[in-house]
């Protein structure tokens, strides 16, 4: 999909339940950290700090707010084809186990994914944290979830992959935490086409989720990449 006069392509990831059409950039817009704060688990949460679980108005991560600074600045002639959607950052979670080498939680994406027979979903599971949740918004990221629905795996490399780029990027999904002063492993998709994890204060590239409303239509374009569906802003 190219959106009006934007040099940059955007790839179809799926269309969402209430058809709008969820749509990831060809291209990083840059790198950096899931979060500069980083010695405990909050700073798996795309917020933190809410003030009630699954109200996100608590303090943005470092890659919200990365996202959200680059969305004002190159989308603001194109707002009004963007829809506010959901967004997920899921930390639900269980406690690890007890033989395990370190205590802490294992999030809602880990338990889904993390074994041979893998039960992604499209839903946001209720949070009872005060990080993290569903949210509404204009720009987000992909969740690891939705990298298997697409075909990516945690245990293999797949080749043929259409998300894959030639660089690792952040996912919204965070991966688990431990009950010392280190900072949270986050789910991404690495340059050998699998879903991994690293820590919080990782810098990666960034690659950036948007939505276009149900209503929009295509004015030119067959879909492939030579000749793209073309979008314009009114």
């Amino acid at each position: 999909v190219k959106i009006g006069d934007m040099e940059s392509l955007w790839r179809i990831v799926r269309v969402n339940g209430d058809g709008t059409t969820r749509l990831i950039s060809d291209e990083t817009i840059g790198a950096s950290v899931f979060n500069t704060n980083m010695d405990y688990r909050i700073y798996s949460g795309y917020t933190y700090n809410n003030s009630a679980p699954n109200v996100q108005d608590g303090t943005s991560s470092t890659i919200k707010t990365y996202l959200e600074n680059w969305y004002s600045t190159n989308f603001s002639e194109y707002d009004n084809l963007i829809a506010n959607t959901r967004y997920c950052n899921d930390t639900t979670s269980v406690s690890k186990p007890i033989n395990s080498p370190e205590s802490g939680d294992n999030y809602g994406a880990y338990q889904r994914l993390r074994n041979n027979n893998p039960q992604p979903i499209f839903s946001c599971p209720n949070t009872t944290k005060t990080y993290g949740g569903e949210y509404d918004l204009k720009i987000g990221l992909l969740t690891a979830d939705e990298i298997v629905f697409a075909g990516g795996s945690i245990y293999s490399s797949n080749e043929t992959f259409y998300l894959k780029y030639e660089t690792a990027y952040w996912l919204s999904s965070p991966y688990d935490s431990v009950n010392t002063d280190v900072s949270p492993n986050v789910f991404l998709f690495n340059d050998s086409n699998r879903l991994y994890y690293n820590r919080s204060e990782t810098s990666l590239s960034v690659i950036p989720v948007i939505n276009l409303k149900s209503d929009i239509l295509y004015t030119s374009g067959d879909g492939t990449k030579s000749s793209p569906y073309v979008v314009q802003a009114n």
